[in-house]
C-alpha cells in the first residue's frame, strides 16, 4: 500500500492557510451576518463575489448540457468519450454554486422558499427553478455511470432508456437559466456601462456558457490526462478548441 505524502510544500502551505482563512470567514458569517465578511449592506446587496460564484461558476459548467447536445441530439458520437467527465463535472459544479449560494444569501435557511412562494415575475425565481431542476436532470444523467459501476442492471437500463429525454430537459433549463442571468442586466442598465449594454445581453450570455463550457472540459481532459495518465484524444479536443474560438 502507498504510504501517504504528508510534507508540507509550498503549495500546500498556500492551500492551507486558504482553507484556515475560509473556516474562520465561515465561523464570523453565520454567527454575525453576511455584511461582518463582505461589507455589502441593503444599498449594495451584491458583491464581486456573485459575479464569480454565480455568473462565471455556472458557466462553467456549461459542458455538461453541451456535450451531451452535441452527442445525443445532434447525434455526433464522436465525441462520446467526453459526455461522462463533462456531466460529472456540471454536476459537480452546479453542487458548489448552490453551496456558495448558502454563503451568499442574507437568510440562507430561507434557499426552500421560491418552491413554494412563486414570483413568476422574477428573473431570480425563473433562475433558482431552472438550477435546482438542472441539477436534479445532472444527478440523473450520472445516476447511469453509478448504477453500471455497482451493476445495478434494472435500474441502468431504466436510465438508459430515458437519457435522450433527460438531455432534452438540460438542455432547455441550461438555455433558459444561462440567458436569464443575462436577463439580470437588463433591468438594471444604470448598473452598466452604456458600451455594455444592449438587449442581446441574454443571447450572449447563454452563447459565453457554450463557449467557456467547451474550454473548461478541453482544461479538464488535459488535467486528466497528467493527473490519471487518461488518454488524451487530440483531435477531439482540438475540435472543442475550434468551435470554442468561433462563438
Amino acid at each position: 500500500m502507498k504510504k501517504l505524502n504528508l510534507k508540507l510544500t509550498f503549495w500546500r502551505g498556500v492551500f492551507l492557510l486558504i482553507t484556515i482563512f475560509g473556516i474562520l470567514g465561515t465561523i464570523i458569517r453565520f454567527t454575525k451576518g453576511l455584511g461582518a465578511v463582505t461589507n455589502l449592506s441593503d444599498d449594495f446587496p451584491w458583491g464581486l463575489w456573485i459575479g464569480f460564484d454565480v455568473l462565471c461558476g455556472v458557466a462553467l459548467a456549461a459542458g455538461g448540457f453541451t456535450i451531451t447536445a452535441i452527442v445525443y441530439i445532434f447525434n455526433l458520437k464522436k465525441y462520446e468519450e467526453l459526455v461522462r467527465p463533462a456531466v460529472l463535472t456540471a454536476f459537480l459544479g452546479y453542487l458548489f454554486v448552490i453551496l456558495a449560494l448558502l454563503f451568499d444569501l442574507g437568510r440562507p435557511w430561507n434557499i426552500w422558499h421560491p418552491i413554494i412562494m412563486w414570483n413568476p415575475h422574477s428573473v431570480m425565481f425563473e433562475v433558482g427553478w431552472c438550477v435546482m431542476l438542472y441539477t436534479a436532470v445532472l444527478a440523473g444523467e450520472f445516476s447511469i455511470v453509478v448504477f453500471e459501476k455497482f451493476r445495478l442492471t434494472r435500474l441502468y437500463k431504466i436510465m438508459k432508456s430515458i437519457v435522450i429525454f433527460l438531455v432534452i430537459l438540460g438542455v432547455v433549463f441550461s438555455t433558459l437559466h444561462q440567458s436569464s442571468l443575462g436577463s439580470l442586466f437588463l433591468i438594471v442598465p444604470e448598473k452598466l456601462y452604456p458600451l455594455w449594454y444592449t438587449p442581446l445581453l441574454p443571447f450572449f450570455f447563454f452563447l459565453t456558457a457554450v463557449g467557456v463550457g467547451l474550454s473548461i472540459v478541453v482544461v479538464e481532459s488535459y488535467l486528466s490526462h497528467r493527473a490519471f495518465g487518461k488518454g488524451l484524444n487530440i483531435e477531439i479536443l482540438f475540435d472543442l478548441v475550434k468551435f470554442s474560438i468561433f462563438i
